[in-house]
């Protein structure tokens, strides 16, 4: 798979869990934000997958969470 590289700004905390996890298991920090992001946009393509099998609409995931109380 190709990769590009980005550049991102990120909670402190969340850099610290990031690099602590990397340096734990001796994987890189992109090994992680991959698979994160990864898994994110799984659950939003499963989520409007749904909603388009209830016959609703896509709904922007800000709105969605808006209306689930989340």
């Amino acid at each position: 798979m190709a990769t590009k590289p980005i550049s991102i700004t990120i909670d402190e905390a969340l850099a610290e869990k990031l690099a602590k996890i990397a340096e734990d298991t001796h994987r890189k920090k992109s090994y992680f934000v991959n698979q994160a992001l990864g898994e994110y946009f799984e659950e939003i393509e499963d989520f409007e997958l749904a909603l388009e099998r209830r016959g609703g609409k896509s709904t922007p995931i800000s709105k969605a969470r808006e209306e689930l109380g989340l």
